[in-house]
């Protein structure tokens, strides 16, 4: 395996734990901001309360986001992007919207209903 695929292998199973665990605990709402310094960079909304999820190393944030827009299936095509996460994760179907207006803007997941 080269070493780069070795680097990424963290990124991808934090980006993997986040979804299962916002959709284990039936959020409504998950952001990730990479670039927001003002709020928690990776919380989930509950029944109309926000939780914040331990948060990974700062340098990461940057690549959870690039995870999850290879999960989504993105383009190279200009902002604003939205497109689906379906992946299966510790025996669970993971399956998301995602939004993302730029490249340093918030990504907004809401589940899809399963």
């Amino acid at each position: 395996m080269a070493s780069d695929q070795m680097d990424d292998e963290p990124i991808k199973r934090f980006t993997q734990l986040v979804l299962f665990q916002a959709q284990q605990d039936q959020a409504t709402e998950l952001v990730i901001a990479p670039a927001n310094r003002e709020r928690p960079p990776v919380r989930y909304k509950v029944e109309g309360s926000w939780h914040e999820m331990s948060p990974p190393p700062a340098h990461i944030l940057p690549g959870v986001v690039a995870e999850l827009g290879r999960l989504a299936v993105f383009t190279k095509r200009p902002f604003p992007k939205e497109g689906l996460i379906d992946v299966a994760y510790s025996g669970v179907r993971l399956r998301w919207v995602i939004r993302m207006t730029s490249a340093d803007a918030d990504c907004i997941l809401t589940p899809i209903e399963q």
